[in-house]
Order: C-alpha cells, then sequence, then structure tokens
C-alpha cells in the first residue's frame, strides 16, 4: 500500500489479479505494480512518480478490447475502475473514465435522451471509448465518440489537470498531417494547426495523458424505431443497396454480414433463411407505426432484390432487442471460438474510400 496519507487516494499492490494482464484477444502482459487511484490527486501521484523514475505507465480500463491496448508488457498499470461519477443533465452527460457504456446508455434513456456512440461492447468504459474514439453501429449517422465528447479532464504525465473544453484551441504551433479521404478514420493523432484540446486527446489512446472525467453531448430520444434484419441471396445485392440506401434514406445504422458470418450465426438463429447469403442490419428513426417511411423501405427492398418476405423488421423495444443480441453474438462466437481452440485474436478496424466521398463523416 502507499503511505498512510495517501491510503484513501490510491491502492497499490505487486500482487496483480491476471485479469488486469490480458484483455478480450487474449493477449497477456505483465506489470511490476498496479495502482487503483480514487481521485485525480491519486492519478497524478502515480504519474508524477512514475515520471521521476522514468517507469512506463499503461492505462486500464474494462478490459473489453480486441488490440491489447490495455495489456502491459513492463512498467506501472493505472485502473480507472474507480472513476464511476455519472450525472445526466439536459444535453450532457458527466461520466467518470470507469463509467461503463450500457450504464450511460440506460441512465440517458430515462430521461428521454440518448447517447450517439454503440460500439459493439456496451462493457467498454467510457474512458477506453475516448481514447479509441470508438464508432459503432449508429456512426453510420452519428459518427464515431470524437463528435459526441464536449469536455474532459485529463492528468498530464507531470501531474498537472487539464481541463479541455471543446472550442479551446491548444497554445502550441501543431502540423498539418494528410488524412485519408475515408468516410470514417480514427487512428492516430487528428493534428491540424488551430485544433481544439479535446480533439487532441480523443483518440490518442492514453499516451498524452490520463483521462478521468468527459462531458459528453446527449441527444433527445427519437420518438420511434424502426428496425431490421434484411436478408439478400447474393453479396453484389446487399452493396448495391447500401449505395442506393445512402442516397434515399437516412438510416442511423448499416451494418453488413457475409456469408462464413450467416453460417456462424445459424448455430444461435436457425430460422435465418436458408439462401440468405449476405444480411444488411438497418435502424431508422421514424414517428410512429404509421409514419409514411415505413412504406418506403418497404419499396426500397423490393427495389434492391432484399428477400423480404424473408427478412425480420420490428418497432417494439423486444424486436429491436432481438436484432442487437443477433448482432452481437456474432463477435461472441468468434471469441467462443478462439477460446475453444486456444487461439489469440488481434483485431482492428478497416476503412476504404467511397467513391465521391468528401472526407470524413
Amino acid at each position: 500500500m502507499t503511505s498512510k496519507q495517501d491510503v484513501h487516494r490510491v491502492q497499490e499492490t505487486t500482487e496483480i489479479n491476471p485479469a488486469y494482464l490480458e484483455d478480450a484477444s487474449g493477449l497477456r502482459g505483465h506489470a511490476e505494480r498496479l495502482f487503483v487511484p480514487e481521485d485525480e490527486k491519486g492519478v497524478a501521484e502515480v504519474l508524477q512518480r512514475a515520471t521521476r523514475e522514468r517507469i512506463p505507465v499503461t492505462v486500464s480500463g474494462a478490459g473489453t478490447g480486441v488490440s491489447g491496448g490495455r495489456v502491459p508488457q513492463g512498467g506501472w498499470l493505472i485502473s480507472m475502475e474507480k472513476f464511476t461519477r455519472l450525472d445526466i443533465k439536459p444535453g450532457c452527460a458527466v461520466a467518470g473514465a470507469g463509467v461503463l457504456l450500457r450504464d450511460l446508455h440506460a441512465a440517458a434513456a430515462a430521461t428521454g435522451q440518448f447517447y450517439a456512440p454503440d460500439s459493439t461492447e456496451t462493457g467498454a468504459c467510457i474512458g477506453g471509448n475516448i481514447g479509441t474514439n470508438a464508432s459503432g453501429s449508429r456512426s453510420f449517422r452519428y459518427g464515431a465518440t470524437r463528435q459526441h465528447v464536449l469536455g474532459l479532464r485529463v492528468v498530464l504525465a507531470g501531474g498537472e489537470v487539464l481541463h479541455a473544453r471543446r472550442g479551446q484551441p491548444v497554445d502550441f504551433p501543431l502540423p498539418s498531417i494528410s488524412i485519408p479521404r475515408t468516410t470514417k478514420h480514427s487512428a492516430g493523432y487528428s493534428l491540424r494547426p488551430g485544433m481544439d484540446w479535446v480533439d487532441l486527446f480523443v483518440g490518442s489512446e492514453g499516451t498524452l495523458g490520463v483521462i478521468t472525467e468527459a462531458v459528453l453531448r446527449l441527444l433527445p430520444a427519437p420518438q420511434a424505431l424502426l428496425a431490421g434484419v434484411v436478408f439478400f441471396e447474393e453479396d453484389n445485392d446487399a452493396l448495391n443497396a447500401v449505395d442506393h440506401w445512402r442516397a434515399t434514406a437516412s438510416p442511423r445504422m448499416i451494418e453488413y454480414f457475409d456469408r462464413p458470418s450467416l453460417d456462424m450465426l445459424r448455430t444461435r438463429f436457425p430460422e435465418i433463411p436458408a439462401r440468405a447469403h449476405a444480411a444488411l442490419l438497418i435502424e431508422q428513426e421514424i414517428e410512429d407505426e404509421d409514419d409514411p417511411e415505413i412504406a418506403r423501405w418497404l419499396d426500397r427492398l423490393k427495389q434492391d432484390q432484399a428477400l423480404v418476405d424473408d427478412s425480420w423488421f420490428g418497432i417494439s423495444a423486444a424486436e429491436r432487442e432481438r436484432f442487437r443480441l443477433f448482432r452481437h453474438s456474432l463477435p461472441d462466437l468468434v471469441n467462443e471460438t478462439l477460446r475453444r481452440t486456444g487461439s489469440l485474436k488481434m483485431a482492428s478496424d478497416c476503412a476504404v474510400p467511397v467513391p465521391g466521398s468528401r472526407g470524413l463523416s
């Protein structure tokens, strides 16, 4: 443990539970010490000490990542699990770095609001989502995490606490880097002259400081949602449908499943039609069950060669939950297979330019 006067601010141990030393990828690491601070002063003390002793520090979140980001390869490990403050206000939420995404979603929903980012793993913590600029199912309409962060509290390596607000410019020169002209881009530092502090830290993977708290934008919850899993006999039909829907509809979610994915999902969802070789998961905000947009979707599906009679649709919460489970079952099944075979999977996203793309979404 730390000295007596600090015992209530940070726990320290050299006997580290193995659960802290791996993430969902199965990658395992090692660390000399684990620190569990309870407030910013605790974080600052650990970073000051590490800086003096020139010891590398890894920031630990919920461990749901599949790319090894929170797995230490020596040095010290700081867990942000105690930073669980969550305060829901009109238009925003104040969330500690250790708040789980699913808890933020539930708390916002209870006030008639919603937090737009919806990454695959809702057991991820907010600090990790910000550090990786996570996107997820609703990024088709709402973009990645970056667009929804209004402010941050960050402890820097020297122990200083920076309170960054959206629109507050960085006070030192920054170069401009070339960014691929894709509709999605989360990797690396988003450097550009005149950028603000918030954008500097979002997506920085904990390399510039330790995020302790964030102010996040909340949006009014939609009146209703039309959701569906649309099946196709051919991959090209599904991909052509995406191009058509980009131009004629405004879904907040479009996600693609190929034939091997559907084959794997059939072990849990045997009702997947046998002739389906591709699928698109969609979600559209509507006014109510009489919204004419529902009829327009039926016309689109017929036009785009979808298996209309075999596809699944619904507007109730129970039906949307079924589709959510369909989506989340795929990574679960992949991870189960890896554990069964003793394999290691290090995963990440990739993005390619869309014809006619104007740049970042």
